[in-house]
């Protein structure tokens, strides 16, 4: 069953809900969060996407994220998200928005192309996470790891990391200011 999410126009208003399926067919604009968990030694929770994903599999990626579901705000889908993918429980009070972005970008997939055109409202969880007790949700994550800034550079230069410039940029600054 393909999932309703809200769609916006280029400025963020609200124009109707749709099936997910349609809003990436046809490119229109929707809302996703994601959560990076930092660990007091200044390290970064990576998820690596599952191999079977149909955009950028196998590739490591921020804690978790998903796209909003119609009528939900950003926040609450993602305490929701962390929670599926992780198995990790947390509430809205401990996340901070690092910043919400526009997102234009064209994947490749078996059937044409999958167009995602997002607002992402990524926030920043301080957490000294114990990744031996998280709940992986098979489904969307293959592993997880904390890796260090430099580690992360290299898997970025590397490209092992969805490439998401602007909110990789933002993270290492707000990490540099710690």
């Amino acid at each position: 069953m393909d999932e309703f999410v809200d769609v916006f126009d280029e400025d963020g208003n609200y124009l109707k809900s749709c099936s997910r399926k349609d809003v990436h067919k046809n490119g229109l604009w929707h809302k996703a969060s994601g959560v990076i968990i930092l660990n007091s030694k200044k390290q970064i929770l990576l998820q690596q996407r599952s191999k079977l994903k149909e955009k950028n599999a196998g590739l490591w990626d921020m804690s978790a994220s998903g796209h909003i579901p119609s009528g939900q705000t950003p926040d609450t889908s993602l305490i929701r998200e962390i929670e599926e993918e992780l198995g990790l429980v947390t509430d809205i009070s401990q996340l901070k928005l690092l910043g919400i972005y526009k997102r234009h970008e064209k994947h490749a997939t078996g059937g044409g192309y999958l167009i995602e055109n997002e607002f992402d409202y990524i926030y920043i969880l301080e957490s000294d996470v114990d990744v031996s007790k998280l709940k992986l949700q098979v489904e969307e994550v293959d592993d997880v790891k904390f890796v260090s800034v430099k580690d992360f550079l290299n898997l970025l230069k590397n490209g092992e990391v969805v490439k998401r410039v602007r909110v990789w940029d933002d993270m290492i600054n707000y990490i540099n200011k710690k």
